[in-house]
């Protein structure tokens, strides 16, 4: 159901590595993984470590009185992962390597985001 959004996402943004549908309960909806460029990363576990802290990030933002975070942007020495918020309880994530487009991945995510939440009605 969602394999083609996140493959959609993946395919079109030049770099990424893998897409991911989570709860911020840290449980994968679905997930795409590019064929071939994954270099024995697993976007469930990516995802599953960043929901706690994105948990951690909804809370100071809401203590600061900053409004609901949207998006979060990870950049690591060897992998960049984009998260945009969907809703109250799902978020989806774009991993790719540190020569990928963020600014493309961002703008997939951001207009992927009304279709995805349309699915989870």
């Amino acid at each position: 159901m969602f394999k083609d959004t996140l493959r959609q996402v993946v395919e079109s943004t030049e770099g990424a590595i893998a897409g991911l549908l989570m709860g911020f309960d840290g449980i994968a909806v679905d997930s795409y993984t590019r064929d071939g460029v994954s270099d024995g990363k697993d976007i469930n576990e990516i995802g599953m470590e960043f929901s706690v802290i994105l948990g951690s990030i909804k809370r100071a933002a809401e203590a600061l009185e900053a409004g609901g975070a949207k998006e979060i942007a990870i950049q690591a020495e060897h992998l960049t992962t984009l998260i945009r918020v969907i809703n109250d309880d799902y978020f989806v994530a774009l991993t790719m390597r540190p020569d990928g487009n963020p600014g493309k991945g961002r703008f997939v995510l951001r207009t992927a985001a009304p279709k995805i939440i349309q699915e989870l009605q």
